[in-house]
């Protein structure tokens, strides 16, 4: 199966959306942000450098885009796939 077929495949099984990939991405950058808190200069640089912005373009399709690429590529699996989306659901549901 190639990996787009088995990405849309599992996110319809876990009963995901890109909304719900973008609200785990979004915890994992504030997860980030906060380790910042002891060092507010290196926020301002990761900011001011412009990879905040680049972090944030489309990073539900990053996302995505590089699990298909890591799956037809044999650098993952179905299982770590399947991992990923657990947590997503997860985030999902602590969002409601």
């Amino acid at each position: 199966m190639n990996g787009h077929k088995l990405i849309h495949k599992l996110m319809k099984e876990y009963n995901l959306e890109i909304d719900d990939i973008r609200w785990y991405l979004s915890g994992i950058l504030s997860s980030r942000f906060l380790a910042f808190s002891e060092s507010p200069d290196e926020l301002t640089r990761y900011i001011w450098s412009g990879k905040l912005d680049k972090d944030l373009y489309n990073m539900e399709e990053a996302f995505l885009s590089d699990l298909v690429e890591q799956f037809e590529n044999d650098l993952t699996d179905e299982a770590f796939i399947r991992e990923k989306f657990g947590e997503i659901s997860a985030a999902k549901c602590s969002r409601f």
